[in-house]
C-alpha cells in the first residue's frame, strides 16, 4: 500500500471510529433519558399508591382532590414512554397494562362495573388475571372522575386500591426493564435507526391522539380523547411534544448534533424551531373535548397537527438520508 492509499484509509477508519464513538455516546445518552424517565414514573406510581390508600383508610389528610393530583403527576410521569415502539422488549410489554388506550368501546368503564358487581375481595393478584383495561391509569381515572362514589364503599375500595397497587407494582418493573442499555450490543447504524424509529413512533402515536377526537370536520368525536373524563388530554400532548424534544436534543447528543455535524445545521434549525413553537403557543385550555367544542378550539387543533406532521415528514424524507438511516416508518400502522 502506497503512502496516499494508507493515508485515505486511515483516515476513513478514523471518521469511522469517531461517528461509532458519538452513536455510542447518543445511545448512552437515550438510555439514560429513559431510566432516569422510568424512576420518576415509578416514584409517582408508588405515591399514587399511597394516597389512594389513605383515602380509602379516611385518613384526614387525604381526600379526593389529593388522589386525583397524584394520578395526574403519574399519568404525566407516563407520556415519556407513550407509543415509543423501540427499546426495551420488558419495558415495551408493560404499555398496555400501564395506560390501555384507545378505548373506543369504553371498555375500562364497563369491566370495572361489572367487577364492582362481583361477590369478590379483590386484590392485586385477582386483577392480573383480568382484562388490561381495568389493570391501569385509565381505570384510576374512572374512579377519580366518573364513579367517585364507589370509593365510598368497601368493595370500590379494595378495587381501586388493587388497581393503584398494579400500576405502582408495573412502576417498579419498568425501571428493572430499563436498567440495561437496550442498544449496546447494537451495530452503531442498527442503534441510530432504532433511535430515528422511536422517535417517529411517537410522532404517529401523537399525531393519532389528535386525529381520533378530531374525526371529520363537523363530527368530532370528543370520547375518543385520551383522558376525556379528567379533562387533561392537551396536557398529556403536551408532555409528549416536551419529551419527544428531548429525545430529539438527547443532551447535545441527539439527532440535532449528530445532523449539525454532518453539515445539516438547516434542518436541525428547522425541527428546533418547530418544536419551540409548538410549545411556546400551546392551547391553555387542558382539555381537548371543550376545545372540540369551538370553531378557534378546532382550528388550534389543526394547527397542532400540522405541525407535528410537519416534525415527522421532516425526520422521514430529510434527516433519514442525510443521516444515512435505513429505516421503517410503519410500526404503528394497521389501526
Amino acid at each position: 500500500m502506497n503512502n496516499g492509499a494508507f493515508a485515505l484509509a486511515f483516515l476513513s477508519t478514523a471518521l469511522l471510529v469517531g461517528c461509532n464513538s458519538d452513536t455510542n455516546k447518543t445511545s448512552q445518552t437515550i438510555h439514560q433519558q429513559h431510566l432516569a424517565a422510568a424512576n420518576q414514573f415509578s416514584a409517582a406510581a408508588s405515591r399514587l399508591n399511597t394516597s389512594m390508600a389513605a383515602l380509602c383508610q379516611k385518613d384526614s389528610t387525604a381526600s379526593l382532590e389529593t388522589v386525583q393530583l397524584a394520578w395526574a403527576h403519574t399519568m404525566q410521569s407516563w407520556m415519556p414512554f407513550q407509543g415509543r415502539e423501540k427499546g426495551s422488549e420488558a419495558a415495551l410489554a408493560l404499555s398496555w397494562q400501564i395506560q390501555f388506550w384507545p378505548d373506543k368501546k369504553n371498555t375500562t368503564g364497563r369491566k370495572l362495573s361489572q367487577l364492582l358487581k362481583q361477590d369478590n375481595v379483590w386484590t392485586v393478584d385477582d386483577l392480573t388475571s383480568q382484562s388490561v383495561a381495568v389493570q391501569g391509569l385509565g381505570a384510576v381515572e374512572w374512579f377519580l372522575y366518573d364513579n367517585p362514589q364507589a370509593l365510598q364503599s368497601e368493595k370500590g375500595c379494595q378495587l381501586a386500591e388493587a388497581v393503584t397497587t398494579h400500576v405502582n407494582q408495573s412502576g417498579n418493573t419498568l425501571v428493572s426493564a430499563w436498567q440495561e442499555n437496550p442498544w449496546q450490543t447494537m451495530t452503531p447504524e442498527l442503534a441510530l435507526g432504532e433511535y430515528l424509529g422511536a422517535l417517529n413512533n411517537q410522532l404517529d402515536y401523537s399525531i393519532k391522539k389528535l386525529q381520533r377526537p378530531m374525526g371529520k370536520p363537523g363530527t368530532p368525536k370528543p370520547y375518543q380523547a385520551e383522558s376525556w373524563r379528567s379533562g387533561t388530554s392537551m396536557m398529556n400532548l403536551k408532555t409528549n411534544v416536551t419529551a419527544m424534544q428531548q429525545l430529539y436534543l438527547a443532551d447535545g447528543y441527539g439527532l440535532d448534533q449528530l445532523l449539525r455535524h454532518k453539515g445539516y445545521a438547516e434542518t436541525a434549525d428547522r425541527l428546533v424551531d418547530q418544536f419551540t413553537n409548538l410549545l411556546a403557543t400551546w392551547p391553555k385550555e387542558p382539555s381537548m373535548t371543550s376545545m372540540l367544542k369551538s370553531r378557534e378550539g378546532y382550528r388550534q387543533l389543526i394547527a397542532i397537527f400540522n405541525g407535528l406532521e410537519y416534525i415527522q415528514l421532516t425526520l422521514q424524507d430529510e434527516v433519514a438520508p442525510e443521516l444515512g438511516i435505513v429505516v421503517g416508518f410503519n410500526a404503528t400502522d394497521g389501526d
